[in-house]
C-alpha cells in the first residue's frame, strides 16, 4: 500500500489493560490496510501497560506512544486523541484496549467512506468475546441511514470501538462533551446525525469484549440514566424525530433506575 492511499489515524486510549492491549495492538499491525498512524495514549496505567505500549512502539514507528502527566479520564483522554491526529489524515478510527479489529477493518471501511461522501461515520456489526478472547455472541446493528435513525432515540447503534469517522466531520463537530463521563460516545453518534449520514457495515469487523471492569458494568445505573438524558436532548435540541415504542422503551428505563442491573440486562439483550 502506498501514499495514494488516504491516511487514517487509529487511536487507542488506555488505563490498565496490561492483560488485553498487546492483542489490540497486534490486530491493528496486522490490518491489510497499511497506510495509518497508530495513537496510543495511556491514562497513567498503574499496571504494565506502558511497558507493552512502548515495546511494540520501538519495533513499528507508526505507533505514537503518549502518556499524560495525570489521570485524565477516558473522556479527556478521548478527546486528547482527536487533537493529536495528524493533519494530514483524512479519516479517524477507535479501537479500545480490549477489542479486537478484524484483518480487514480499516480497508472495508475506508472504501466505504471514499465511495460515499455523504456519510459522516461508518460502524459495524461486532463478535462478542470473553475475558479470554472465546467468542461467545453476535451483536447486529442497523446499517442503513434510514433504520438507524429510526432507532436512535431507543438505543445507541454503534459500538464504539468499530467507529472510523471523517477527519472533516470531528473539526466540524468538536470533540466529545466532557459532561458525559459515561456514554458520551452515544452522545457523540447522535451530534454526527444531525448533518450527516449514518451506516453500519453488515458483517462484523470487531470483536468486542465484554469483561467486569468496563465503565458500563461498573456504573450500571450512571449509564441508563445517561442513556435517557442523552436520548431526551437528541429529541428536544438535536431534532430528532421519536416514536410511540422509543417513547416507550425510555419509560420502562427510567422506572428500571432502581433496579440497574436488570434494566441493563433488558436493555442489552432485549433492545439489542
Amino acid at each position: 500500500m502506498n501514499s495514494e492511499y488516504p491516511l487514517v489515524t487509529v487511536f487507542t486510549p488506555n488505563y490498565n489493560n496490561s492483560k488485553y492491549i498487546s492483542e489490540t495492538i497486534e490486530s491493528i499491525l496486522n490490518q491489510s490496510y497499511s497506510n495509518f498512524e497508530y495513537i496510543i495514549i495511556d491514562d497513567c496505567s498503574t499496571d504494565d501497560s506502558w511497558k507493552i505500549i512502548t515495546k511494540y512502539a520501538k519495533e513499528d514507528k507508526r505507533i505514537k506512544p503518549y502518556r499524560n502527566k495525570k489521570n485524565l479520564g477516558i473522556v479527556k483522554t478521548r478527546n486528547r486523541g482527536f487533537l493529536l491526529s495528524s493533519p494530514e489524515a483524512k479519516y479517524f478510527a477507535i479501537i479500545d484496549s480490549d477489542d479486537v479489529a478484524i484483518e480487514n477493518r480499516i480497508k472495508i471501511q475506508v472504501d466505504f467512506l471514499e465511495q460515499n461522501p455523504d456519510y459522516g461515520l461508518v460502524g459495524s456489526d461486532t463478535l462478542i468475546i470473553n475475558e479470554n478472547s472465546q467468542i461467545i455472541g453476535y451483536r447486529k446493528f442497523p446499517s442503513t441511514n434510514k433504520s438507524i435513525k429510526k432507532i436512535i432515540t431507543r438505543y445507541n447503534p454503534f459500538a464504539q470501538s468499530s467507529i472510523v469517522i471523517r477527519k472533516s466531520v470531528i473539526k466540524e463537530v468538536g470533540v466529545y462533551d466532557i459532561n458525559w463521563d459515561v456514554c458520551q460516545d452515544y452522545d457523540y453518534w447522535l451530534r454526527v446525525g444531525i448533518r450527516w449520514k449514518l451506516a453500519n457495515i453488515n458483517k462484523p469487523l470487531i470483536k468486542y469484549r465484554l469483561s467486569t471492569t468496563q465503565i458500563k458494568i461498573r456504573k450500571l445505573k450512571r449509564t441508563i440514566y445517561n442513556t435517557y438524558r442523552i436520548q431526551e436532548k437528541a429529541i428536544k435540541n438535536y431534532g430528532y424525530k421519536d416514536n410511540l415504542y422509543n417513547r416507550l422503551i425510555r419509560i420502562i428505563l427510567r422506572c428500571l433506575l432502581i433496579y440497574p442491573k436488570l434494566a441493563y440486562y433488558l436493555y442489552t439483550k432485549i433492545i439489542y
